[in-house]
């Protein structure tokens, strides 16, 4: 989200995350309806030139740490 801070897309994570929370989705033609959360890990590009690598992997460690501590949460992870 560009020139978005991260507390910034913190609120917006956690937005999204109590939206899919809040609702049930319909299978086999809503015959059924389940429950759905999601867990984000959410971190930022601080510093010009840093490896694409390095942020997607601060960002999929937030995102195992939020499973790790019962899913359905928003983990942040800052820049080193």
């Amino acid at each position: 989200m560009a020139e978005t801070d991260l507390h910034g897309a913190g609120v917006v994570a956690e937005r999204l995350r109590r939206s899919i929370a809040g609702e049930t989705f319909a299978v086999n033609k809503g015959a059924k309806r389940i429950e759905v959360t999601i867990s984000i890990g959410l971190t930022t590009l601080e510093r010009k030139g840093e490896a694409v690598a390095d942020v997607l992997k601060r960002a999929d460690t937030a995102l195992y740490r939020a499973k790790h501590d019962g899913r359905n949460r928003v983990v942040v992870s800052a820049a080193a």
